[in-house]
C-alpha cells in the first residue's frame, strides 16, 4: 500500500506545505498571521533546516507570499 509520504509531490505543493505549517505555527502559539510573520516564521524554519534543497523551498514561499502574481507566472 503506498502511503501519502511515497506520492511524487510538486515544488508548487510542498511549498503550499511549507506556507500551510507556518501558518498552523503561528496560529497555534497565537501569533498573528500576516505577511510579516510569515515571512518570520519561514526564515526561522529555513534556519533550522539542513537540507538545501528545502531551504530553497522556503525562500520561494517567502517570495510567493510577497509577490504572488510573479509566483503564479513562474509556474513553482
Amino acid at each position: 500500500m503506498i502511503g501519502e509520504a511515497d506520492l511524487p509531490v510538486s515544488n508548487e505543493d510542498e511549498v503550499c506545505n511549507i506556507i500551510g505549517r507556518a501558518v498552523v505555527d503561528l496560529s497555534v502559539t497565537g501569533q498573528p498571521v500576516n505577511k510579516a510573520t510569515l515571512g518570520l516564521k519561514l526564515l526561522s524554519m529555513a534556519d533550522q533546516d539542513k537540507d538545501d534543497e528545502r531551504i530553497l523551498l522556503y525562500w520561494i514561499a517567502r517570495r510567493a507570499i510577497n509577490q504572488p502574481q510573479k509566483f503564479a507566472e513562474a509556474g513553482y
